[in-house]
């Protein structure tokens, strides 16, 4: 419902944002969703704690600057986006699982939805600047879903994205072989630009090591790494950013 009316809001708007940043940000959500999973993981550790408020805060400021930017109709798509983030932040950093050790539905729904709701928002903006190094944003998008639903169900079976969304359980194989193929192909699309390569080499390097843990995360007795993922989806985030940021 919260999706929902929020592209009602934003239908027909133009971004202030390029493409690329409105990437980022989608990426962000899905981050901030692995970090709220990563708090059920090791017991509503401080450290982790603080480095997702610290990445909502950057959240937070990338919808400041889009308000700043906001002319005629995207004034509502940035008033969209700045509740949609609002209503993911207050949600990730409050988890019953990490903070009471019992599983709340409701909260595992709730980060699911806000999530999407701020997903939703970028992919559908209409933005006609395009912004540098977009395949690449896309990459990160694809790479931080993914891990996010694997922190998801190393939490708990049965948090997620199904829960509360009614989306078909995530097919962890079809997406690793899609990040693959993302990954090729940008690699020689990218080959004579020193820059853009180094990222891709050190997103390659990062995606090795866990990839081959992937395939089985649909089986309950699959071995799983959650925080080594998290730690190199993080990472991976964070070099895109340095690349792609204007």
């Amino acid at each position: 419902m919260l999706a929902g009316a929020l592209m009602v809001a934003v239908s027909g708007a133009q971004a202030a944002f390029s493409a690329t940043e409105l990437a980022m940000m989608e990426a962000d959500a899905w981050r901030a969703r692995m970090g709220f999973h990563l708090l059920s993981i090791r017991g509503d550790n401080p450290e982790d704690r603080d480095a997702l408020r610290q990445l909502l805060d950057d959240g937070e400021r990338r919808v400041v600057k889009l308000k700043g930017q906001a002319e005629g109709e995207e004034v509502a798509q940035a008033r969209a986006f700045n509740q949609a983030w609002d209503d993911l932040s207050k949600r990730a950093l409050d988890n019953p699982l990490a903070s009471l050790g019992y599983a709340d539905y409701g909260a595992m729904s709730e980060m699911n939805t806000t999530t999407l709701a701020v997903a939703k928002l970028a992919e559908e903006a209409d933005s006609t600047d395009k912004g540098s190094y977009l395949n690449i944003a896309e990459l990160s998008v694809s790479m931080q879903r993914l891990a996010s639903e694997y922190l998801a169900l190393a939490a708990f079976p049965s948090a997620g994205m199904p829960t509360g969304t009614g989306l078909p359980p995530m097919d962890f194989a079809l997406e690793a072989k899609a990040i693959d193929d993302q990954l090729e192909n940008l690699k020689r699309h990218y080959a004579s630009d020193t820059q853009a390569s180094e990222v891709l080499a050190f997103v390659d390097q990062r995606w090795v090591f866990v990839r081959n843990t992937i395939p089985r995360m649909n089986e309950n007795d699959a071995n799983k790494v959650p925080y080594l993922f998290y730690r190199y989806a993080s990472q991976v985030a964070e070099h895109i950013e340095e690349l792609v940021a204007p």
